[in-house]
Formats: C-alpha cells, structure tokens, sequence
C-alpha cells in the first residue's frame, strides 16, 4: 500500500470584532497574510445571524484552504469565560459564547481576548514590538484599547479580566461617556473622536473616516486649521498617555488601529506634550504598528496559533 501524500499545512483565522468594523484575516504559521476582508459590524442579531456572520467572513478569506485554528480578538470588557461584556460597543455580541459559536459550527479549536491584547501579541511576535520584553499597546479605533504585555502575557485585573485603561478622566472640554466620566479619554481621543472633529472641519464631508484622510490632506498641503486640529489631537492622545507611562513604565508604546494611520501628522504635538512632563517615567520608544488596521486580527491569528488561551 502506497503512503498517503502529505497533507498541506493548515491556515489560522483572525477575526478582529470592533464596534464599527469587523476584519478576518488568514494567516500561514508565519503569521503572513494570505487574505483579508472588512465587514461591517451587526448591530444586532440573533445567534444564528451572528453564526451566519462570522460563517461568511470566515469563508470569505479562507475559501478552501485547510484551518488549523481561530481567534478573535474583541472590544471589551471580556470576562474570565470569554463572553463579551459589551453593551454599548457590541451590543449584538454581549453575552454570546463566541468560541462556542466557531466550535461548534467549524469544529476547531477557537479563542478570545480583548481586542488589544490580540494587537499586541501580533506586535510582540513579528511586528513593531519584536525583541522587547514590555509592551503598551494602544488602539485607536471606535474607543481606545489598551494592553500591557510582559514577557508575552497580558496585565490582568484579579477577576480575570483586562483592565479597560482606554477609560480614564482628563482634562479639557467635556466629552462624555457611557462609562460616566464627563471628560473621558476614550470620547475625546479615540479616531472616531478624531473623526467627528474632521467631520466638522470639512465644507463638505463624507461623514466616514475617510474625513480624517482629508484633512490629513490638507495638513500636509500647509492647511493651518487642518494642522491645527491634528495637533489638537495628539495633544489630548498624549494626555491619557502620560497617565499609562507613569503607571505601567514600558520599554515601548505601540499605536495601532486605524487612528493610528495618521501618527505622522500629530507625533509633533504629543511627543512635545510628553516631553514637557516631569520625569516621572522612562521614555519608552514610540512608534505606529507594523499591521496597521489589521494588527488586531494577525494578533488573533497569533491567538489562534499558539493553540490556548493567554
């Protein structure tokens, strides 16, 4: 009898599940990405619709290649059984058994973690925060998310689960959030924070993200209301910054998510706001993601490949 042929090696998935979009990836044991596809968000949905979903993403990037594994990072909070606890961001995903879901209706092994752990485990292993053995990882999209790896784990609160660090009080104008605060970081840095205020700076906006890359045109053209806003920004980014390097004093700050698209525009004005700080941390090395919007599900396609839960 003639031995089988090899089998080829299996693909991992990476699901990234954020409050406006939702991005799979599949990946090679390498973590390099064979193919990728952005899907909006639902908003809500019964557990057949949320199957149905992830069924058509996941095919969608995969088609017939062999899976070994899926994960999924996602806005949290998350809890110690990994069900999402996300009512205002993932309203239609709070309370799901996702692994469960992706078990059972693929029958792989299947993870989750919060949205910035997996950006930053895809950092540590091949990206911006390869050789560095403390990593703050901050992702710039619907909120803020953010993740301390050390020595490749994540910081972890006693009930298990990540601290929500995108929320913390600061100064300037109110800006408002479901988590109570009336000036919260989250609302007055995030992109979509970064969005809304391009959005108003423009004669005629889209009213999408791509406003931001308007007037990031704009800047770059000597524009000065458009410079300004930028500035603005990386002024109130750096303002929530300060309080993370002073409590979790990194080797590196990774900036990921699609706000972080545009660090270029605003490094000026929050290296300066930093620089102008007391020497109460040590000044880590700063720098956008190497996977750029897709960090957060390469790290999930990390998650997957390390074959447990972090």
């Amino acid at each position: 009898m003639s031995p089988e042929p090899p089998r080829p090696p299996g693909v991992f998935v990476g699901v990234d599940l954020g409050g406006t979009a939702t991005r799979f990836v599949v990946t090679d044991a390498r973590l390099r990405v064979l193919d990728s596809y952005t899907a909006s968000t639902p908003s809500n949905g019964s557990e057949k619709d949320l199957t149905a979903f992830f069924v058509s993403g996941i095919s969608k990037v995969a088609g017939a290649r062999p899976l070994t594994a899926i994960g999924v990072g996602a806005s949290g909070p998350i809890d110690r059984d990994g069900v999402i606890q996300n009512p205002d961001t993932l309203p239609a995903f709070t309370g799901a058994d996702i692994p469960g879901i992706l078990t059972d209706t693929f029958h792989l092994p299947s993870f989750i973690e919060n949205d910035a752990v997996t950006a930053a485990l895809g950092e540590a292993v091949s990206g911006a925060g390869r050789g560095f053995d403390t990593i703050l990882m901050v992702t710039l999209g619907t909120g803020i998310g953010v993740s301390m790896l050390q020595g490749g784990k994540p910081v972890r609160g006693a009930d298990g689960q990540h601290p929500e660090a995108g929320h913390l009080s600061i100064g300037g104008p109110a800006a408002p959030c479901y988590c109570g605060r009336t000036t919260c970081w989250e609302q007055a840095a995030s992109r979509q924070a970064l969005q809304r205020a391009s959005t108003g700076q423009l004669p005629h906006p889209s009213n999408t993200s791509d406003d931001i890359r308007a007037v990031a045109d704009l800047a770059s053209t000597g524009d000065r209301g458009a410079i300004e806003l930028l500035d603005s920004y990386g002024l109130r980014l750096a303002d929530g910054l300060a309080t993370l390097l002073t409590i979790y004093r990194p080797e590196i700050l990774v900036l990921g998510g699609s706000g972080a698209t545009y660090l270029p525009h605003y490094r000026r004005s929050l290296t300066a706001s930093l620089d102008n700080l007391t020497d109460t941390f040590p000044r880590p090395t700063i720098t956008g993601a190497d996977f750029g919007e897709y960090g957060g599900a390469i790290g999930a396609a990390a998650l997957a490949r390390t074959g447990h839960q972090l």
